[in-house]
């Protein structure tokens, strides 16, 4: 009878942590957490631009063939411009949340991008501020 009583018990509670972790709430805190479908189009574009920019540095060293090269920037490229449209779709649509990230986003970046981009001291070449080596020659940069 002690261990049904127990188990009843063990069980309740667990029941009652466990509720509010798998409940959808409809308040405006969470619609402001949850992730839109813009913001995902947004993330999977920066990733696949990314690794554009890193199959083109693997190229430059010498790990893919021209072959290789060629036929998986191509699938990355229509890959990029299929999420490319559909963003730019969302943004044309009615959608007036869309269009005031777009605006703010174009506010922010254009001056930061262009200002915070570091010259290598071996190529002269431009590189992003995260970048610890040269994107051209390899070569380190200053942090």
């Amino acid at each position: 009878m002690i261990y049904v009583l127990c188990a009843l018990l063990g069980g309740g509670i667990l029941a009652a942590i466990c509720v509010p972790l798998f409940r959808r709430e409809n308040t405006l805190e969470s619609a402001i957490i949850e992730e839109t479908e813009w913001d995902l189009l947004m993330r999977k574009k920066e990733v696949l631009l990314g690794n554009l920019q890193d199959l083109d540095f693997e190229y430059k060293c010498g790990k893919l063939s021209e072959t290789d090269y060629k036929s998986v920037r191509q699938e990355m490229t229509a890959e990029v411009a299929q999420v490319l449209e559909h963003i730019h779709g969302m943004e044309a649509s009615l959608d007036l949340d869309a269009l005031i990230r777009r605006e703010i986003a174009v506010r922010k970046d254009p001056g930061a991008k262009a200002a915070t981009q570091q010259g290598c001291p071996s190529c002269g070449a431009k590189n992003s501020p995260k970048n610890k080596f040269c994107a051209e020659c390899g070569a380190k940069l200053k942090q």
